[in-house]
């Protein structure tokens, strides 16, 4: 019964959809994604419910994860020609056998 019925749930949400222009699918995509949201087992992880917003609403921020002081990019440098060799090594040694 439960695969007939999402059968049939899937079919007529993709022929509402199909029938929409793209701005009134897009809110009909953001309802529907807040409604499974609300149910979903993954509701507590950040990416579980992505709404779509215009490209006019997304503003840049000036925070880069990418940018590194001098003194510390240097350091880095220093690390990875230093420990080069080691690093995988390191990685393999902190992953325990079960």
């Amino acid at each position: 019964m439960g695969d007939i019925m999402q059968q049939q749930l899937t079919q007529e949400l993709e022929a509402y959809l199909q029938k929409l222009d793209d701005e009134a699918r897009i809110e009909a995509i953001n309802a529907f994604r807040q409604v499974l949201h609300h149910y979903s087992p993954f509701r507590s992880q950040p990416v579980d419910c992505v709404l779509w917003v215009k490209q006019e609403l997304v503003a840049p921020n000036d925070y880069n994860p990418n940018n590194v002081a001098p003194p510390e990019k240097r350091l880095l440098q220093t690390s990875l020609e230093v420990l080069s060799d080691a690093a995988p090594q390191i990685g393999k040694m902190a992953v325990r056998p079960s």
